[in-house]
């Protein structure tokens, strides 16, 4: 399938490689491309490499470095990227700051094809 240009590159960081292959298959059957980390230190390698990354959907609980420090770098770098979390805890997300910031959002997991392609076309 081509991926029309207007959709984007979508890093995908979750510990999880059966939760990163299904958001592979529903980002690229929604014309998007996908690029994958299995942690935030590989993720902050990609994005270090100047890869041309549009979207970032990144799971909280991950080992080596949780997905809020690591989004936060990230944006360190990149701070036009705009970051969905998909999470089960969506709790911890709010737990020392009471809301996102401008080009943030949330999804719950488990998703489903279309909240998460709707998640993303949002941002």
């Amino acid at each position: 399938m081509a991926v029309s240009p207007a959709r984007g590159t979508v890093l995908v960081v979750d510990d999880e490689p059966g939760v990163r292959a299904l958001a592979r298959r529903i980002l690229e059957g929604g014309g998007y491309r996908v690029v994958e980390a299995g942690n935030g230190a590989e993720a902050l390698t990609i994005i270090e490499s100047k890869a041309p990354i549009d979207f970032l959907i990144a799971d909280l609980d991950m080992p080596v470095m949780r997905g809020e420090e690591m989004a936060r770098k990230i944006r360190a770098l990149r701070p036009e990227l705009r970051v969905l979390y998909v999470t089960a805890h969506s709790e911890q997300l709010f737990k020392d700051r009471p809301e996102l910031i401008d080009g943030e959002a949330f999804l719950d997991k488990p998703f489903s094809v279309r909240g998460l392609l709707e998640a993303v076309s949002l941002l």
